[in-house]
C-alpha cells in the first residue's frame, strides 16, 4: 500500500482531513483484516482507538516541556472536536 505525501498547507484541520484520507484504504484493510481473523468489530474500534491515543500521547511527551504537552493534547482535542462536529 502506497501512502500519499502531504501537500503541507497552512491550514491544520485541511492537512488532517488529508492525512486521514491517505490513510484510509490501509486502515480499512486493517480493520478488514482482523475481522477476518475472527475479532469483535467493537473489540477492533476500541483498539485503535486506544492505540491513536497511545500515539497522540506519545507525541505530545516528545514535544518538550509540560507546556507543549498541554499545548499538544489540547489541540489534538480541538481538531477531533472540530472534525466529528462536520
Amino acid at each position: 500500500m502506497t501512502i500519499s505525501p502531504p501537500k503541507r498547507t497552512d491550514d491544520p484541520l485541511s492537512q488532517a482531513a488529508e492525512c486521514k484520507a491517505a490513510l484510509r484504504a490501509g486502515f480499512e484493510d486493517l480493520v478488514s483484516q482482523a475481522l477476518s481473523a475472527g475479532w469483535d468489530q467493537y473489540d477492533v474500534a476500541l483498539a485503535l482507538s486506544e492505540l491513536g491515543e497511545q500515539l497522540v500521547e506519545t507525541t505530545a511527551e516528545n514535544a518538550g516541556s509540560e507546556a507543549d504537552i498541554a499545548i499538544a493534547k489540547a489541540l489534538f482535542e480541538i481538531r477531533k472536536a472540530f472534525i466529528t462536529s462536520h
